[in-house]
C-alpha cells in the first residue's frame, strides 16, 4: 500500500485495548474476530513509542579504540495523559490491566487510518489532581513488549 506523502497533525487519533492477544503478532492476528477493542476515551496525549537499542561498548588496551556493538532492543513505554473518567470503558480496562500480570492488544489508528498495533504491560496507572483550575487527568504507562505491527491503510 502507498505511504503517506505529507506531514498530519495527531486530531482524531483514537486509541483502545483489548485484553485477548492474538494468534499471532501481525496483521492478520491482530485483526482476527476474536480480538475486540474497546475505545478508549479523553487521550490528551499519546507520548511516544518506538524503539531504542543498546549500543555495548567494548575498549581494548593495546588499541584504546572503542568498539560499538548493538545490543539489546527496547520498544518503549508509551507515557499517556487522559482526562479522568470513570464511566468510561477503556479507562477502566487500563486500570484492571495495571493490576495484571497480562499482556493487553492496544490498537492506535491515526487519523489517515494507519494502525499499530501493539502488544503492551500495563505499568502505571495514577491519579493526577493539580490544582482548583486543572482537570481531573491519568497519567498511564503502557509498557511495548515487542515491535509495532503498522499497517498502512493509504
Amino acid at each position: 500500500m502507498a505511504q503517506r506523502t505529507v506531514v498530519e497533525t495527531i486530531s482524531g487519533a483514537t486509541l483502545a485495548i483489548s485484553a485477548t492477544i492474538p494468534a499471532t503478532y501481525d496483521q492478520a492476528g491482530y485483526e482476527a474476530t476474536n480480538v475486540v477493542f474497546t475505545a478508549i476515551g479523553e487521550v490528551e496525549n499519546y507520548g511516544n513509542h518506538g524503539v531504542n537499542k543498546t549500543i555495548v561498548e567494548f575498549t581494548p588496551v593495546d588499541t584504546s579504540v572503542v568498539t560499538k556493538l548493538s545490543g539489546s532492543k527496547n520498544y518503549g513505554t508509551m507515557a499517556l495523559t487522559l482526562g479522568y473518567l470513570p464511566s468510561d470503558a477503556g479507562q477502566a480496562l487500563l486500570l484492571t490491566a495495571s493490576e495484571s500480570v497480562a499482556h493487553y492488544s492496544i490498537k492506535l489508528t491515526y487519523p489517515d487510518t494507519e494502525v499499530h498495533y501493539l502488544d503492551v504491560i500495563v505499568a502505571k496507572f495514577e491519579y493526577q489532581d493539580g490544582s482548583v483550575n486543572d482537570v481531573q487527568r491519568l497519567s498511564v504507562d503502557i509498557a511495548l513488549t515487542r515491535a509495532p505491527v503498522i499497517v498502512s491503510q493509504v
